[in-house]
Parts: C-alpha cells; structure tokens; sequence
C-alpha cells in the first residue's frame, strides 16, 4: 500500500464513523449559507501530522507579501506564504490530502452531491498563509475558483482578530474593480466568525465576497488553503490576475530554494 492509498484508507474510515445527523446538518448548512465548518475532517493523528507538516514548510520556504490588488477595489495582502511548488516537493500529507478521492467525495456529498473538481490550473491547487505580525490581513476578495477549504494550523484568540468576514451569494463584478467590493459592503451584512486550530472551513469562494480581519495582536493564523472546481469552471476564461500577482515569483520558478534552518 503506497502512501496515498494509506492516507485515504484512514480518511475513509474515519469519515465513515461520522453520525448521519452532522452530515445532514452540515449539507443543510452550507446549502443556506455557502459555508460551513467542519469540527473534525481527518483523524487526530493525520490532522496532527499535516499541521506540522505544513509549519515546517513555512519555516524553510515561507516568503513575505505585502502588496494591494487593484482587481479587488486596491485591497491589501499581508503576510507571510509558501507556493504549491515547495509544498509539493516537500510535504507528503497536504499533497496527499489534496489529491485523496475520499475527501473530495465526501465534500461532494456536502454540496448537494454535486462533484467537487481539483482545479485545473496547479498554482491554486494548495498553498499556506500566515498571519503572523500586527495588522496581517487577507483583504476582501472573491476566488478565482468555485470551492476553497481553509484549514486551521494556527489560531490566535478570538479577541486578537484574524476572523473569517464573509457576505455570501454576491458576484465579483470585474468590470468594476475600482468599486467591486465597496458597493458589496454598502449594501450587505458582513458575517463574522471565529474558527479555532484543528478545525476547517469549506466556502463556496466564487461568490462568497470574503476577507480575514486584520491580526490584532502578537498572535499568529496559519492556514492551509485548498482549492477545488466545478465541471463549469472547467470551461471558464479564468485570468488568474490576482494569483498571478501574489505568487508571481513561484509562477515563474518552479524550484524554491529555503529562505530559513
């Protein structure tokens, strides 16, 4: 048995011994609200080992990015991040839960039993982001992509910031960029919400217009963010500007070199 036939072994019998009853909530719950949080995804000891798996790659190959997106109104990024590439060469368990059938059939099973899709363009597949100084914020945006799951590697205290901030069933109006957001949150009620360590999210990220708060204190939020797709993205002109621009120097070298010991 090779190591993603081991993972998913372990993922399909834990997500088995899920009750019905939370799925059923968890299916009800994201057909209203087009997001949900699950409290336990993997068993303990792959969660355990793909949280230190992802900290340590953010060690060695984590770079800064401070920069503002013009597509999304001139809203800011800033914080520290590892590409898909370094992920891939050096993690195991991120790829692997990226690429496990289980996991995508179980969200699937989540949206309705409409099929969950990785993404067909790699630099979107995974990549970890942390908040680590005061002020760090993954400004307002929407996604490139139908689906994001985030999850939760480090968390700060609920009082110290770095909130999930959302307005679900809104549209990126593109040919706006200046305004985009703006006339969303002049006219829409921003929902907030607290997500510990160990737990995970899943947004339908398209047209849910979605930001992290800004890091208020001495505090740090890790997460890993994975990406997924509808069969109708598949056949989308997606331009892929704002990744483009955050990760424009791992888009370009494929062969990240440590920046740490």
């Amino acid at each position: 048995m090779n190591f993603q036939e081991q993972f998913d072994a372990e993922v399909i019998q834990h997500l088995n011994s899920l009750p019905d009853t939370l799925n059923e909530q968890l299916r009800h719950d994201f057909s209203m609200n087009d997001m949900v949080v699950f409290e336990a995804m993997l068993p303990e000891s792959l969660r355990i080992k793909m949280e230190d798996e992802a900290l340590s790659i953010l060690h060695h190959y984590g770079v800064r990015r401070d920069l503002v997106i013009k597509e999304t109104g001139n809203t800011p990024r800033n914080f520290n991040s590892v590409g898909r590439d370094a992920i891939a060469q050096h993690g195991q368990y991120i790829p692997a839960f990226f690429a496990s059938e289980p996991i995508k059939q179980y969200l699937a099973s989540i949206n309705n039993n409409q099929a969950i899709l990785p993404v067909p363009y790699q630099p979107e597949e995974y990549i970890i982001n942390s908040q680590q100084a005061t002020g760090d914020t993954h400004g307002w945006h929407w996604d490139d992509y139908t689906f994001a799951l985030i999850w939760i590697v480090e968390a700060p205290r609920p009082e110290e910031g770095a909130l999930i901030e959302y307005i679900p069933h809104t549209e990126w109006d593109q040919t706006d960029k200046k305004n985009c957001v703006q006339k969303i949150l002049d006219t829409h009620t921003v929902n907030s919400k607290y997500i510990p360590q160990g737990k995970c999210y899943f947004m339908k990220a398209n047209t849910t217009l979605h930001r992290i708060s800004p890091l208020v204190g001495s505090s740090r939020r890790t997460v890993i963010v994975f990406t997924y797709a509808t069969e109708e993205d598949m056949t989308k002109d997606i331009s892929h500007e704002t990744m483009e621009q955050i990760w424009a120097q791992e888009i370009k070298q494929n062969d990240p070199q440590p920046i740490g010991n």
